[in-house]
């Protein structure tokens, strides 16, 4: 599986890089979002808008990212530096 950093992008990158990656190939992708990061919720829009299949998140809350991902069919994985953040990403 092949996950497009966002974190350098702007959001219009990101909507171009996507586009880029579909022209490309017609299987399965993901973007990762560092939450922290300036620029990173509209990044997460943007692949959410774009339908990205797959959506990769750390160091912030997802709760919104899963329910609208889930809704189109996308999965969602986040990456957690401890086990206490991995048990408030599951809850």
């Amino acid at each position: 599986l092949g996950i497009l950093a966002t974190g350098p992008l702007s959001a219009e990158e990101t909507k171009r890089s996507i586009a880029e990656i579909r022209r490309l190939t017609d299987k399965p992708f993901g973007i990762g979002a560092t939450l922290l990061m300036p620029g990173a919720s509209d990044n997460v829009e943007v692949a959410l808008q774009e339908k990205v299949p797959v959506i990769n998140f750390s160091l912030g809350k997802g709760d919104s990212i899963v329910e609208r991902a889930h809704a189109y069919g996308g999965k969602v994985m986040a990456t957690v530096v401890n086990e206490k953040h991995g048990r408030s990403a599951v809850s």
